[in-house]
């Protein structure tokens, strides 16, 4: 693999191009942390509206239909619906883990097989979500288990 980077002011924006003969599952990292770079979306906290990275974010949530956005030790509302941040993220590190919950794979620290064909999800900040077994497929495929 070679990288090549060219740097001029003659440059207004960014831009990234990939050239492969195939996309194996080291460029599709890479890729999705590209995407997840590229990506925020916006949270509202105490009535101000912040932008925040996808890198940033441990998980969305779903609370009496309305969607909040999990960062390390802060929690923002979020305007878009689950289902919406499910196709948006489709190709990033996102995944859906129940019908409330999508996490950022990136912000696991271990994943644990419970009872029930469920799995316990335990994140860099310490908490823990439940992997239901009508999202395992998608969880373990995105995963790598």
């Amino acid at each position: 693999m070679k990288l090549f980077i060219e740097q001029s002011d003659e440059y207004n924006d960014t831009e990234i191009t990939i050239k492969c003969g195939i996309v194996d599952e080291r460029l599709e990292r890479i890729i999705r942390q590209i995407r997840l770079s590229m990506f925020s979306v916006s949270g509202v906290k105490d009535g101000e509206t912040k932008v925040i990275s996808l890198e940033d974010i441990f998980y969305f949530e779903s609370i009496d239909e309305r969607t909040f956005i999990y960062l390390h030790s802060d929690v923002y509302e979020c305007t878009m619906k689950l289902y919406e941040l499910e196709e948006q993220l489709e190709k990033a590190n996102f995944v859906r883990i129940s019908k409330s919950c999508i996490v950022n794979i990136m912000k696991l620290d271990s994943v644990r097989p419970l009872m029930n064909s469920r799995y316990e999800a335990k994140l860099e900040n310490g908490e823990k979500l439940i992997i239901n077994r009508h999202y395992l497929p998608a969880f373990k495929s995105k995963f790598g288990i």
